[in-house]
């Protein structure tokens, strides 16, 4: 683990070698004008590397729902898994992987903050974590609207869990603690 201290009111944080590496790729690509203007793929591109900042995390959030279905298929919570033990986009997997706030929110943000690197990461370590969901309670995110959109109200720097809060997922202080290809 690399520490930083942030300058700007953030706690002393822990980044690993692969969040450190595309936090500086993310800075870097928001320095060219033609990313900025989300030209080419840029929009793709960001979204993806803000969902893999964010997935390189070596703890993911469950929600209490996951929990109980981990521990009734006898998943030891104190070991820790590939990420892809959990990963998949197709129904057969009972879990989905969720960025507390939408990347393409992120990304908006990003473009809003002066072009330096301490600036992109606070926006980055702001973005909340990966939160593991059962697929049902993705089901309810997208009836409520939430799938890809915070509730209405709120602004950059609030509750990241809040439309897990809006769709009524509580979300456990149990943590997944992941490992290996970050997946996406």
């Amino acid at each position: 683990m690399i520490y930083f201290k942030m300058q700007q009111k953030l706690p002393t944080i822990s980044l690993n070698e692969d969040q450190i590496a595309l936090a500086k790729w993310i800075s870097s690509g928001l320095n060219i004008n033609e990313v900025r203007n989300l030209k080419g793929d840029a929009s793709y591109l960001l979204n993806n590397m803000i969902a893999k900042f964010i997935s390189a995390s070596p703890t993911y959030h469950l929600s209490k729902k996951t929990v109980i279905s981990l521990q009734a298929n006898k998943i030891n919570l104190q070991k820790r898994y590939k990420r892809s033990r959990f990963y998949g986009k197709s129904k057969s997997p009972s879990y989905v992987y969720e960025h507390s706030v939408p990347c393409s929110l992120v990304r908006k943000e990003l473009m809003k903050v002066k072009k330096d690197f301490e600036s992109h990461l606070k926006v980055l370590i702001q973005a909340g974590p990966v939160v593991m969901i059962t697929r049902e309670e993705d089901e309810k995110l997208n009836y409520y609207g939430l799938k890809s959109v915070m509730p209405q109200g709120w602004e950059w720097g609030y509750d990241t869990f809040d439309r897990y809060k809006k769709a009524g997922i509580e979300i456990s202080s149990k943590m997944l603690l992941v490992e290996g290809s970050i997946c996406r």
